[in-house]
């Protein structure tokens, strides 16, 4: 029995959804233009976040799931992403993607040194190498050949992933979840030789 696609997705843009079913069905949705409110201050601020969402609000008669099957055909037109092909200086891609979502740890330290101008060198007694400053997480997919840096919105993830971020290492241990993704792939690298990516898509194989 084949699973209902519902029950594989993990992340879904639906920004992304609407406008490409508006676009290929040529529908006309009711739409209304709001003030995006700011994000509050004491909210935390993920690395590699892709903020609030889009202040356009839009009505349709179908739900975003529904448009995504009815698009189906349409988005396995994507083609895979080619490594061979891309590199620094090319313009983003839509590319599917299979690999595993993980999450990554960066951590931020601060090194301090002491000169001494006049009089000889004073051994510090108190360095002990880099502080640690703290350390923050980020959504990662793991390919054969090549890792991708994860820039989600927070509001697109499935009810609870979203939460795996905050409890890795503390609650939970490593993820790495089997997935096939629609993601747009842009020419920047972090630290780690990861390229950057927006998801559109993330399922579950």
């Amino acid at each position: 029995m084949k699973t209902p696609l519902f029950e594989k997705l993990l992340y879904l843009d639906r920004d992304f959804i609407s406008s490409k079913y508006e676009y290929e069905e040529g529908v006309a949705p009711d739409t209304i233009i709001t003030k995006a409110e700011s994000i509050s201050a004491a909210a935390k601020a993920f690395l590699f976040s892709g903020g609030a969402s889009a202040s356009e609000s839009k009505n349709y008669k179908i739900s975003t799931i529904g448009m995504l099957q009815k698009l189906e055909n349409k988005f396995e037109k994507y083609p895979y992403f080619d490594s061979s092909a891309f590199k620094l200086g090319s313009p983003s891609q839509i590319c599917w993607i299979e690999g595993n979502l993980t999450i990554d740890k960066v951590k931020r330290t601060r090194h301090t040194t002491t000169i001494t101008l006049i009089g000889p060198p004073k051994k510090d007694k108190e360095n002990k190498g880099p502080e640690l400053l703290g350390e923050e997480s980020y959504y990662a997919v793991e390919a054969e050949k090549y890792k991708f840096a994860l820039v989600p919105t927070v509001e697109y993830w499935v009810s609870g992933v979203a939460a795996f971020q905050d409890l890795i290492d503390n609650v939970i241990g490593p993820l790495d979840i089997p997935i096939r993704a629609l993601l747009r792939i842009y020419a920047a690298h972090t630290d780690f030789e990861q390229w950057m990516a927006v998801p559109i898509i993330i399922k579950e194989k």
